[in-house]
């Protein structure tokens, strides 16, 4: 759940091109990135991000996964402010990732799902499991943790009481909020890329003029106190479910919980690791990811434990 950074570097042999998708409620960009290859390296894989996250958020990702078409797109905010107001809810963010793939006309995809992008990609899944070839989800749980729920309400009463613009002072003061919620402190202190990647989220949610904690809200925060898992489970699609076992903001219990919904499901723990494991272990990250859409074991990614659920 990292905020919004740089526009990523494009590699050798690959094109990259953002596409506007002209969905009903609210148009959005959509960064797609094309191997220059007659064979690329199966279907394409849609990328979803978690909270305050952007399409350039995922440049270790497109190092560490040259052969495959990525869609990457940046879903419209659940809420958005003004006079204007507009209240989305997971079907709805749900159709718009689906337009996505409508609209570059691609039939058959996999879906990469982390934070709260995942009760977007367990929909996508759910309702359309004839598009979907493979589904990840990083991060999941059935409800936010009363920590970061009670967080959520303060952001709440933030956006009815006040602006989105804030002092340096208040930005910082909620970063750190949200980083002391959504990363396992007390872990950072014994592994150095874990607190690496909390310091990358700290500064990247303090470099905008605006309340992270009310932008956090408006993204997708609000809708994570209600119905982020749907009721009747997914069968009849391949998926993994994974988590670090340091992650206190989706812990490992809740990761459990979310696989259990999903018939023949992989679950993997990666040692070592917290909420940010595209930042923190991003090597081992995408060797999870590329096995699993290969349909290898994925028993070789290091630091892991792998379990077949029912």
């Amino acid at each position: 759940m990292t905020h919004h950074a740089q526009p990523a570097p494009v590699l050798p042999g690959r094109d990259a091109r953002d596409h506007h998708i002209a969905w009903q409620k609210a148009g959005y960009p959509c960064r797609v990135l094309t191997p220059r290859t007659q064979t690329p390296g199966g279907p394409p894989l849609l990328v979803l991000g978690g909270g305050l996250q952007s399409r350039h958020s995922w440049t270790r990702l497109e190092h560490r996964v040259p052969d495959r078409r990525l869609l990457i797109p940046d879903l419209p905010p659940a809420r958005s402010p003004g006079q204007t107001r507009t209240h989305l809810t997971w079907d709805d963010l749900t159709d718009a990732a689906l337009a996505a793939a409508d609209q570059l006309r691609i039939g058959r995809f996999a879906v990469l799902a982390v934070s709260s992008g995942y009760p977007i990609g367990y929909r996508l899944a759910q309702q359309h499991p004839d598009r979907i070839s493979h589904l990840m989800l990083f991060g999941a749980a059935p409800q936010p943790r009363p920590h970061l729920a009670a967080l959520i309400r303060e952001g709440l009463q933030r956006e009815a009481t006040t602006t989105t613009d804030a002092s340096p002072e208040r930005r910082h003061h909620a970063a750190a909020q949200l980083v002391k919620a959504l990363t396992n402190t007390q872990a950072a202190e014994k592994y150095l890329l874990l607190k690496a990647a909390a310091r990358v989220m700290l500064a990247q949610l303090t470099a905008t003029p605006h309340d992270p904690l009310v932008r956090y809200v408006f993204d997708r925060g609000s809708l994570l106190l209600s119905n982020a898992l749907p009721a009747g489970g997914l069968t009849g699609v391949p998926a993994l479910v994974g988590v670090g076992e340091h992650d206190t903001a989706t812990t490992v219990e809740d990761n459990r919980a979310v696989a259990a919904t999903i018939a023949g499901c992989t679950f993997l723990v990666m040692k070592h690791a917290d909420h940010l494991l595209h930042l923190e272990r991003d090597a081992d990250f995408a060797a999870a990811v590329t096995l699993f859409l290969d349909n290898q074991p994925l028993a070789t990614v290091a630091h892991s434990a792998v379990e077949l659920l029912p």
